[in-house]
């Protein structure tokens, strides 16, 4: 870790200074519309939830990851400057404060806004300074060598590989990170895959749509939604996922609706539709971007390439699984800057 006398990252005044010139360039201004359907979610308070993923590999079966990695370092120094890249609702950052305590100053960086926002209402007392900034993982307003601990859950892959580059040129002289990426291939990734296949499904059967046209008199809707319904029934059976588990909801509830429909003012009840066709929208672009993601051997390959352009140098490249499980559930990349 960092020893002041031989390196002195910028202040944190400097840091918070680049992250107000940089968030509203050409560059942060398209990740921010790219990153609708995310802040949506963690808007909606998926931050309790505290993980952006569920079913085979929710981000807590990593924690012994993290436990491990902060109690390696806590004799490095005594006020690390540490970052979680794509931090989303910030388990990992969290993690950080409370094993480095108050003297650390932990900063979240998301490029969805509401992410980054809501480690403000994370703060604990007797852990360090944390903050959260709006950025995005391949363009950081951040000076060079700035943190003394760089971090990543499942999230800084979305960014893609040139986020790694920038992982490490952040990483000061005597730092160390830690990344766990989505596996290509793996329980997480395969279970993405089923979600997003279901959801699709549900927006190509044209289901809000024709309840609509159901509301607005359309004579013919109700036939089509029994057929639109036997179609899509199917699709809630077999093993057990998170959109397969809304798709049986969602269709009982429109079911109740259509029985119910003269109970029901019309502006409410196409409201509602229209507020769960962007709902299921949204679910399936947050599902294929987890799949398009993924990275396999090749591209983790190519990861750790931008981590040594950067100075960075690659101490650990492993495929981890968790407990009950015997497919990889992540890439565990661990590396360092030599002071």
């Amino acid at each position: 870790m960092v020893q002041a006398k031989r390196y002195k990252p910028p202040p944190l005044a400097e840091v918070s200074d680049c992250c107000a010139k940089g968030f509203y360039g050409a560059h942060m201004m398209s990740a921010v519309r790219q990153s609708s359907y995310w802040d949506a979610y963690w808007r909606t308070g998926a931050a309790a939830r505290g993980a952006a993923v569920t079913g085979d590999a929710p981000g807590d079966k990593f924690d012994s990851y993290w436990r491990d990695f902060f109690s390696s370092l806590l004799r490095e120094t005594a006020a690390p400057r540490v970052i979680d890249l794509a931090c989303g609702a910030g388990a990992v950052i969290r993690r950080a404060t409370q094993s480095f305590g108050p003297q650390a100053v932990c900063l979240g960086a998301d490029y969805a806004f509401h992410a980054a926002a809501s480690l403000a209402s994370a703060r604990r007392d007797g852990a360090g300074a944390l903050f959260g900034v709006a950025a995005s993982a391949d363009l950081l307003p951040f000076p060079d060598r700035s943190f003394d601990v760089v971090v990543s859950q499942f999230g800084l892959e979305y960014a893609g590989l040139d986020a790694f580059r920038e992982a490490g040129r952040i990483l000061a002289p005597g730092g160390a990170g830690q990344l766990i990426v989505h596996y290509k291939g793996g329980g997480i990734e395969r279970e993405c895959a089923e979600n997003a296949s279901v959801l699709h499904a549900i927006l190509e059967a044209h289901l809000f749509e024709t309840a609509e046209q159901a509301f607005s008199g359309d004579a013919s809707a109700p036939q089509k939604l029994n057929a639109i319904f036997k179609s899509l029934t199917p699709l809630s059976g077999g093993a057990p996922a998170a959109a397969k588990m809304l798709l049986r909801r969602l269709l009982q509830d429109v079911a109740r609706l259509m029985a119910r429909r003269k109970a029901y003012e019309p502006d409410d009840a196409l409201g509602w539709l229209n507020a769960m066709r962007h709902e299921i929208s949204a679910y399936y672009a947050r599902m294929r971007a987890m799949t398009q993601a993924a990275l396999n051997a090749e591209d983790i390959g190519k990861a750790r390439e931008r981590l040594s352009e950067s100075g960075a140098v690659t101490q650990v490249c492993e495929a981890v699984t968790i407990a009950g499980k015997t497919a990889p559930a992540a890439w565990r990349i661990v590396f360092n800057r030599a002071r």
